[in-house]
């Protein structure tokens, strides 16, 4: 029960609802625009404490017997009750299949959303029959050009406009998380005020501003594992404020690039060449393909699964700065 990926938040638009919805992928802002829409589509105002229903397989604690209760219990005053099944792709054993026998027999009111992280899992024989029964979409993450056009459309819908220059500095400094860029573009949009035009010295005194440090000094000290100097980095972001989600996601898409870069040099394709393939600007690819001696194949895989179980912890209410201070001192 498969559609195009563009269409998913029309449908909500158009009450095209389904009972079940299954979201994976690496974009993360993509399912949260899904979930945002469908709260606006199926939940009364004021009701979301009675009607919206938040389950996460990684907390301790989680019983499937719980969610198959709220799923079955009729909303109190929204058009269907809404039910949110994080980290899907945790499940084990019998708990797959009381799942499985739940999308089995679907009832009108209520509609269940099953995300999974980032997984190879997602190709099992399990994830298969969970797509045949609801309605499946895998977001990734947007390539170069998308991004740039997205980011011009998101400031345009917020009634200002971006220089191209403008464009690339944001891209620059703030990734190519979306999440991360939608909040750093909020911030530049006030920044400008009645300007309503963002010009790059705009974005870049709101990236910098009062900053001696950014989360991309931090990245590059690990980079060259080092470990006072990041540790003092980090200490220095989150003293000034800096959200601990955002200095996780640039650290995270770095090292996914590590690997991707990793992959394409031992093919032996030159520096141009592997950003094309990874969808990254050339001057990053150069920059940050000189880390790549200071980590064997085997270390970045192990730093991917160390970032995989942080954004756990992070997710399950652990003390963040904590977490990001024990992640930092373990990536070097």
């Amino acid at each position: 029960m498969r559609t195009e990926r563009e269409t998913i938040i029309q449908e909500i638009r158009e009450r095209k609802l389904f009972n079940f919805y299954f979201l994976s992928g690496e974009n993360e802002y993509k399912i949260k625009e899904v979930l945002q829409e469908l709260k606006k589509e199926v939940l009364n105002p004021g009701f979301d404490s009675f009607d919206l229903d938040k389950f996460d397989v990684a907390e301790k604690g989680f019983d499937i017997d719980d969610l198959k209760r709220a799923f079955l219990t009729p909303p109190m005053a929204s058009l269907k009750r809404l039910i949110v099944l994080d980290s899907i792709d945790k499940l084990m054993g019998t708990d797959k299949k009381k799942l499985l026998s739940l999308l089995e027999s679907p009832i009108e009111t209520s509609i269940l959303v099953m995300i999974a992280s980032p997984s190879k899992k997602t190709k099992e024989a399990f994830f298969d029959k969970i797509k045949s029964l609801s309605r499946s979409e895998n977001f990734r993450k947007l390539k170069k050009y998308s991004l740039e056009k997205w980011i011009i459309d998101y400031v345009e819908e917020r009634g200002c406009s971006i220089e191209k220059d403008g464009v690339l500095a944001v891209m620059e400094f703030s990734g190519d998380d979306q999440i991360s860029l939608s909040s750093e573009i909020e911030k530049m949009i006030t920044y400008v005020g009645e300007k309503k035009t963002l010009k790059r010295e705009d974005i870049l005194n709101v990236l910098t501003s009062n900053k001696v440090n950014t989360v991309f000094d931090l990245k590059d000290a690990i980079g060259r594992r080092e470990l006072k100097s990041a540790l003092s980095i980090l200490n220095y972001l989150l003293e000034w404020g800096e959200i601990p989600e955002m200095i996780f996601a640039v650290l995270r898409s770095f090292f996914l690039r590590l690997k991707g870069m990793l992959y394409y040099k031992r093919k032996g394709l030159l520096n141009t060449d592997i950003a094309k393939k990874m969808g990254v600007m050339g001057f990053i690819i150069s920059r940050e393909i000189n880390y790549l001696s200071n980590f064997s194949q085997n270390e970045l895989k192990d730093r991917l699964n160390l970032l995989y179980d942080v954004e756990v912890r992070m997710k399950t209410g652990g003390d963040v700065n904590l977490v990001l201070t024990d992640l930092v001192y373990n990536l070097i």
